[in-house]
Parts: C-alpha cells; sequence; structure tokens
C-alpha cells in the first residue's frame, strides 16, 4: 500500500494537542506525526479537522444491532428485559434477516461514528464466521462469562477457567456484572472475586449495583469498567455509580450496548453521558476525560497494546472530526454523524467527505457515495445493497436511526 499523510489538523494523542499538524501512514502504522505540512507525495490536507485515534466502544453485542428499543422498565435486573425482547414483534422482524447482515448493519452503525474497534460480548463460535465481513475491527481474542448470577447465559467454560484464559494467554475477562437490583445481583463483585476471576485482566461491564467498597476493591484489583449510561438508565432509571469510579481513579470505558436497549452509535453516547454527569453530580465531566474514555482507557482494559493513541509504530486507525469552534476536544465529544470527515482503518479510509474520492481512488479502494445524516460521504463495501438486503428480508423499507442512510428499495 502507499505512503500518504494527513496535514492541516489539530491532533488528540489523546492526552496532549498538536495544532496544525500531521502524521505520515506506511504500512499500515502511524509512522510519524510531524508538526509542520507532510512532504508525502499522497497529502490529504484538511482544514479545521481534529484528529484522533479511532473510537473503540467497549460493549456491544453486534447481532443485537436493530431498532427500535424494547423495554417496559425499571427492571428487577437483565432477565425480565431480554424475557421481554424475545416476546416483542420487533424482535420476531429481526429473526427474519441473516446473522451476516445483522453483523454487517452493527458494523456500519459503529464506523460511521468514528469507531473503529468494537466489543462484541458474544460466544466465539457466534461471531467467528462474521468478523472478517466486517468494515470495521471487532476485538477478537477475550475470554467471557455471559454474567455472574446463577441464571446467567452459558457462556465460555465457567468463569474461573475463562480467567485463567485470560491470564494465560494476556487478554481481557469480558462479564456483565451487578446489572440489577435483586440481592444475588448486588452480590456479583464478591461472587466474582470469590471465584478467583476479579483482577487487572477483568473487564466488568454495567456495575450498577456497585457499592462504593465494590469500587474500591475493584480499583484495589486493576480491573476495568465499562459505563453504558443510556441502555441502564433506559432499562433500570439509574446508572452505575461513575463519580465515585472516578474519584477512585478506576480504568473506566464508555460503551454503547447494542441499540435494541441502549444509544444510537458512541457519539449519541458521549453526549448522553456527559449530560448525565452533569445532572448527577452537578459538575462538568471533561471532554479530555471522555475522549480517554473511548480511547486510551479500553485499549487498556482489552488488552490492546498498539491501539488507542496518536504514537509512532502505532496501528492508524484514525479518526478526523470537524472543528466546530469549541475547543478540540469538545468539537470530539459534541460530534454529530455529519461531522464524522474522515475514518482510517488499518492505513486505510474506510469513510469520508465525498471530497476525498482521489484519496480512496490514489489508494485503489471500492467504495459507495452514500448520503448520511444528510451529508454526502464515501464508505467502503456495499451498505446501499445491504439496507435493500434488510428492507427485502421483512417486507418493507426499514430505516434504522443509527443508521440514517438515504436509499431506494
Amino acid at each position: 500500500m502507499k505512503e500518504w499523510a494527513i496535514g492541516g489538523v489539530t491532533i488528540l494523542t489523546p492526552e496532549d494537542i498538536a495544532k496544525s499538524g500531521g502524521l505520515e501512514i506506511k504500512d499500515g502504522k502511524i509512522e510519524k506525526i510531524i508538526r509542520e505540512k507532510p512532504k508525502a507525495a499522497l497529502t490529504l490536507e484538511i482544514e479545521n479537522g481534529v484528529l484522533t485515534p479511532g473510537l473503540i466502544n467497549a460493549h456491544d453485542h453486534l447481532l443485537g444491532n436493530y431498532f427500535p428499543k424494547v423495554g417496559n422498565g425499571p427492571y428487577e435486573n437483565w432477565l425480565p428485559w431480554d424475557n421481554d425482547l424475545k416476546s416483542a414483534d420487533v424482535y420476531q422482524e429481526r429473526q427474519q434477516i441473516e446473522n451476516r447482515d445483522l453483523y454487517l448493519i452493527a458494523g456500519y452503525r459503529n464506523l460511521i461514528a468514528a469507531t473503529t474497534t468494537v466489543s462484541d460480548h458474544i460466544p466465539h463460535f457466534v461471531n467467528e464466521p462474521f468478523l472478517d465481513m466486517l468494515p470495521m475491527r471487532a476485538i477478537r481474542n477475550y475470554a467471557l462469562a455471559h454474567s455472574v448470577s446463577s441464571f446467567a447465559l452459558s457462556w465460555g467454560d465457567g468463569i474461573e477457567a475463562e480467567y485463567q484464559k485470560a491470564v494465560k494467554n494476556d487478554i481481557p475477562f469480558i462479564t456483565h456484572i451487578a446489572e440489577g437490583f435483586d440481592p444475588e445481583t448486588a452480590r456479583d463483585l464478591k461472587t466474582l472475586d470469590g471465584k478467583g476471576a476479579l483482577g487487572e485482566y477483568s473487564v466488568l461491564i454495567h456495575g450498577i449495583a456497585f457499592s462504593e467498597e465494590d469500587i474500591r476493591l475493584i480499583k484495589k484489583k486493576g480491573a476495568s469498567v465499562v459505563w453504558c449510561g443510556d441502555s441502564n438508565v433506559f432499562m433500570f432509571n439509574r446508572t452505575a455509580n461513575v463519580g465515585k469510579m472516578l474519584e477512585e481513579g478506576v480504568n473506566l470505558c464508555i460503551g454503547t450496548d447494542s441499540p435494541m436497549s441502549g444509544g444510537l452509535n458512541l457519539l449519541y453516547e458521549m453526549k448522553f453521558d456527559k449530560a448525565y454527569y452533569r445532572k448527577t453530580y452537578g459538575k462538568n465531566l471533561p471532554d479530555e476525560q471522555i475522549l480517554r474514555m473511548v480511547t486510551l482507557n479500553p485499549a487498556k482494559a482489552f488488552r490492546l497494546k498498539k491501539f488507542g493513541q496518536i504514537k509512532p509504530g502505532f496501528v492508524a486507525d484514525l479518526a478526523v472530526f470537524a472543528d466546530n469552534g469549541k475547543t478540540p476536544y469538545e468539537s470530539v465529544v459534541s460530534a454529530e454523524l455529519r461531522d464524522v470527515m474522515l475514518v482510517v482503518i488499518d492505513g486505510k479510509p474506510a469513510y469520508g467527505n465525498a471530497e476525498y474520492a482521489w484519496l480512496f481512488d490514489a489508494l485503489r479502494l471500492k467504495y459507495q457515495r452514500v448520503v448520511i445524516d444528510g451529508a454526502e460521504k464515501l464508505i467502503i463495501g456495499d451498505l446501499l445493497g445491504l439496507m435493500k438486503r434488510i428492507s427485502r428480508a421483512v417486507g418493507f423499507k426499514k430505516e434504522l436511526p443509527f443508521l440514517p442512510v438515504e436509499f431506494d428499495v
């Protein structure tokens, strides 16, 4: 693949700001960060752009990416919500669609929101047939349990064995935990710790019932937590005590959950979480912190050694957002879909503004012209064909708010 460069942007590493800079890309990696105009023959100059690492969605269920939301909460735990989901008409509608296409829907939903990597929390035998066809990256190496309670789904080989896999292979151990209020769910963290599965490899999803004692234990053990604010509020009318987690220095990440309970995408989720934090704690959650929660922090949690930062030698998973005149960090956190100017995965453009067609052509990429959120964009793959297949499968033109693409049936 040709070497190429991006210039004229403000770079958020995310911990530092480099204004009017750029970077060079070679063999799918960040070759170097530069403070002047790039000298590469193939250079994309972007005016008023903010460049960040590609965003990491720390929790999703790709097979469950559909719409509308289902629920009549608040629920005591996840199980009655799941029962409502399985009995809903929209679930039966979703069942008419091939799993391949549900995975593609999810991939595009994440891609257009500048998300280059997603954690698909599901057994390996479910997602492995579909990961190579996604337009963005899903984490492949992980150990897992569905949850900790006695009524958990039978995912993996048991909590103790799965955690030992994580330790042996230096991969994350991912589980839902403390997702509800019944007495057993409230004891989830102690149960997990008693099984020897609470430690630096643990990625704990939700944690609504965590006590302050639990949070201190999580910090002591070095585990990470994923906050899915919109999904939690929709299902339970509350979410985890993220204020205390941040106070204790827990490695906190942001995830969307599936759109059948959670937010439309990671851009929406960042804004929702920022507003919820302000309402709950009476102070702002800094935009710099939010950006770390979708880049640096999940890269640490999922043990992604060369992701989540702008550094030479790191994988060139990148996103460029329109600079909307606020601080560069706020430009990212407040971004709408139309503000995503470019998404790069493994050093290759995967999505971007229509005027960048010359770059896609120069790099010999196959793409479509589409209109998303009212803006003309370029996207790899066959998104329009996907939307037509979905509509044929369900028998009517199916429009998805999290994938607002214009198409004809």
